[in-house]
């Protein structure tokens, strides 16, 4: 008698199915939202790197436009009698259409940079950047779209960067500076 008592207590004690699936339901519910949150973690650090590096280059193109005004320069190597004070305007064209000018490049001297886009006005820039970074948004970019540049956090984001045309400002006493835009 002793033993089939046991047994009926054992039973008495245990889970029914209903309580088991409702307990799993629970624990799958928590589980999702526990990693539903990792994912937009892992998003948010991605978004917030794109915005790191959008500084970055908005610092170096500041810092390269600083380091032109002022000053002249001798743009062709065949010609050294001809000379250009480096004005705003002079250092905004050579900005915009770098095509123009005989800036070296190191992947195509005394060339069109027209045809490299915004890798061209990132040549421009790239001693304003430290080599690793200059290299990862060269090679992340200009295999595939050569008017964005990217990094491999942005490609995950869907977002890019462009070097914008630097627009002539109204008021002649205002200098402003071409804008680093991250999109989307």
């Amino acid at each position: 008698m002793k033993i089939n008592n046991s047994i009926n207590n054992i039973r008495e004690n245990g889970f029914s199915l209903v309580e088991l699936l409702l307990v799993l339901g629970i624990i799958s519910i928590m589980a999702s939202i526990v990693i539903s949150s990792f994912t937009n973690a892992a998003q948010d650090s991605r978004n917030v790197l794109a915005r790191q590096q959008q500084a970055t280059l908005q610092s170096a193109l500041n810092n390269w436009v600083a380091g032109q005004i002022g000053g002249f320069e001798s743009p062709d190597p065949l010609n050294p009698g001809l000379v250009f004070h480096r004005s705003v305007a002079y250092v905004r064209n050579k900005y915009n259409y770098a095509d123009n000018y005989w800036t070296e490049s190191p992947s195509s001297p005394r060339a069109s940079r027209s045809k490299l886009g915004n890798i061209g006005r990132l040549e421009l820039i790239s001693k304003y950047l430290d080599a690793d970074s200059y290299q990862h948004f060269v090679q992340s970019s200009e295999d595939e779209y050569p008017d964005i540049i990217l990094t491999q956090a942005m490609k995950k984001t869907g977002q890019y960067l462009t070097l914008s045309d630097w627009d002539q400002n109204q008021s002649a006493k205002a200098v402003t500076y071409p804008k680093v835009k991250l999109f989307p």
